[in-house]
């Protein structure tokens, strides 16, 4: 299965009377969210089937244009694992028992989703997070003794349309995730 970890756009910083549930995508936010939705209905390979989203209002509105973008027939469902603090084990059990089409995407928060790939990946492949609005993309499998593993495809950066095709040192030079969800 092809899994897409997609992080919400740039959202306000404060949302008085909502809290940090209710931050939503600024313009910009908005703007490099199209451009990189656009980016993966180009080719079928990274286009996402199924769009599963954090409840939160910036990983919905981050979902709503990705699905607008890439034509996505069925809903977009939002599932409490994807929300920041989530457990990564319990998100990978749901993703793991998908059924349905992939690319699964999936859309989130740091660092939830640099968890579940590093659950995926293994702790020795050096992770570099992933920036807003950007896109890091998996295959898993089974490995011999049954547990599920993931290969690394690309990490897209927003900022210059930058396409990682392998991580090591000069991936991971300056691309640390943000500090902020």
């Amino acid at each position: 299965m092809e899994l897409l970890l997609i992080r919400h756009g740039e959202a306000v910083e404060a949302a008085p009377g909502l809290g940090d549930t209710g931050r939503w995508l600024t313009a910009k936010g908005r703007r490099q969210t199209r451009k990189v939705a656009s980016w993966l209905a180009k080719k079928s390979v990274r286009r996402p089937v199924t769009l599963w989203t954090s409840p939160l209002v910036r990983a919905v509105q981050t979902a709503e244009i990705v699905a607008e973008r890439v034509g996505l027939e069925d809903d977009v469902v939002a599932i409490r694992e994807l929300a920041q603090g989530a457990d990564p084990a319990e998100l990978l059990r749901l993703v793991t028992g998908h059924r349905g089409p992939s690319p699964l995407g999936l859309v989130g928060h740091e660092p939830g989703l640099s968890a579940l790939a590093r659950l995926l990946l293994g702790s020795h492949v050096p992770w570099p997070g992933i920036k807003k609005s950007g896109v890091a993309a998996l295959a898993l499998g089974e490995a011999a003794d049954g547990r599920v593993q993931a290969c690394f495809r690309f990490l897209l950066v927003p900022k210059g349309m930058q396409r990682i095709r392998e991580l090591g040192d000069e991936a991971a030079d300056g691309q640390g995730q943000e500090a902020q969800a």
